[in-house]
């Protein structure tokens, strides 16, 4: 008799896994690879699909790491037996107090806070509200260092500790996309300055930060290229080119130590024009040291330090327009 073929009628690719368990499709794939978190069946073309079992053990496994503990600890473990040190942990973390969010110190601390509290109840009226009050009364620059960047470093440390769930994460980083693209119109078309090419190379999804930068670079007079998230070397290359782009901003968020980003990092340098700037920043930036002082990148760690450099490189270019000639 010839054994009984797996039913993969009712399994899943691994993008509606993905939507399923709010796991992105790359940890879905590091977990099954590092940990064998899940073993999915495959299509004859190879392609992965997942069963019921496979999504809700998942859901378990993404809810143990909330709760604090490192995948490599639970990946291990049955299902039964997570269940239940899932189960303990949030009925721990339900009695434990609330986050505290620090007592008001000045107008920045206050839109934070109202920010803050309108994200935790879902409300994206109020938290538009709070969002542009603070734009109407700080400009552009103190909107993004003393609110924007510290909303969004704090909204999520909350996901990370399970203390709000992924939709209002969601709705948090839409409402201040749009804040900021915003100010990126407002600010890009009058500047005359040298050229900024800003971006997200391939594998990083997160592109608040590049919008941040792209900002700073727009108040402070350069010529502005955003170019979006999740770019590969040879594209960024090209429209550095033909920019003529004398600096070029990548942020780098998630994942950490990615070797197929070492591998686009070291490409675009080779292919970037001699001459154009490659800075880096952003969360995940400093775990990709090694390789940027391999390729001569200059790692940034705030907005500040990147406004400082793209002004240095601004005056340099008027002093070189007005200088007399010989």
């Amino acid at each position: 008799m010839e054994p009984k073929r797996p039913d993969l009628r009712m399994r899943h690719p691994i993008q509606v896994v993905s939507r399923r368990t709010g796991l992105s499709p790359d940890v879905i794939r590091a977990w099954e690879r590092r940990y064998r978190a899940v073993e999915p069946g495959r299509t004859t073309t190879k392609r992965r699909l997942y069963s019921e079992e496979d999504v809700g053990r998942l859901i378990l496994l993404r809810r143990a790491t909330l709760g604090g503990r490192s995948i490599g600890s639970v990946a291990g473990l049955g299902n039964e037996e997570l269940a239940a040190l899932v189960q303990s942990d949030e009925a721990a973390a339900a009695r434990a107090p609330r986050p505290h969010v620090e007592p008001l110190q000045d107008s920045a601390s206050a839109h934070i806070q109202s920010s803050m509290e309108a994200v935790r109840e879902a409300d994206v009226s109020r938290l538009r509200a709070a969002l542009l009050s603070a734009a109407a009364e700080m400009g552009p620059i103190p909107l993004l260092e003393k609110v924007l960047m510290p909303l969004m470093e704090q909204i999520g440390e909350f996901w990370e500790k399970g203390w709000i769930r992924v939709h209002q994460e969601h709705m948090a980083t839409a409402a201040v996309r749009f804040l900021i693209e915003s100010l990126l119109e407002a600010n890009a078309w009058s500047a005359a300055g040298p050229s900024v090419l800003v971006a997200t190379p391939s594998g990083q999804r997160h592109e608040l930060g590049a919008l941040m930068v792209a900002v700073e670079a727009a108040v402070a007079g350069c010529r502005v290229t955003y170019m979006g998230p999740e770019l590969p070397a040879e594209e960024i290359a090209l429209a550095a080119s033909r920019q003529k782009a004398g600096v070029v901003a990548l942020s780098l968020v998630y994942p950490k130590e990615d070797p197929g980003l070492e591998r686009e990092l070291r490409a675009l340098r080779s292919l970037l024009p001699d001459g154009a700037a490659l800075v880096v920043g952003g969360r995940a930036a400093a775990s990709y040291g090694r390789v940027l002082e391999e390729i001569g990148a200059e790692l940034l760690d705030s907005l500040a330090e990147f406004r400082a450099m793209v002004s240095r490189q601004r005056d340099q270019a008027g002093a070189t327009t007005q200088a007399p000639r010989a």
